[in-house]
């Protein structure tokens, strides 16, 4: 018995389930997407707080800063060599699922 996987959902599927679950139309609904974007564009930004919950969704997006790493060895997988350099700083975003995803899903 093969077990048939369901695909994931196109952004227009997801807006036009939107729409007709709301009420609103198909644009109202790609307005308020792009500002989400732009709240959390903001709050994970440089001047924001680094963190955001998405409401309803139950998602926590965080963003956490690496430090530069000075000499760090790498090992080249074909020759073996060892490789010394320096690793800037950067940026990670982490998404994590709270409890109440987590119980909606499992």
């Amino acid at each position: 018995m093969a077990v048939v996987k369901a695909k994931r959902m196109t952004k227009a599927q997801i807006v036009t389930e939107l729409a007709e679950r709301t009420g609103l139309s198909k644009k109202d609904i790609n307005t308020v997407f792009e500002s989400l974007r732009d709240v959390v564009k903001r709050e994970l930004g440089k001047r924001g707080p680094g963190e955001f919950i998405v409401p309803e969704v139950a998602l926590k997006l965080k963003v956490r800063k690496v430090a530069a790493q000075k000499a760090k060895k790498f090992r080249n997988p074909a020759t073996g060599e060892v490789i010394i350099r320096d690793v800037p700083a950067s940026k990670k975003l982490r998404a994590t699922p709270l409890k109440k995803l987590k119980e909606l899903v499992l």
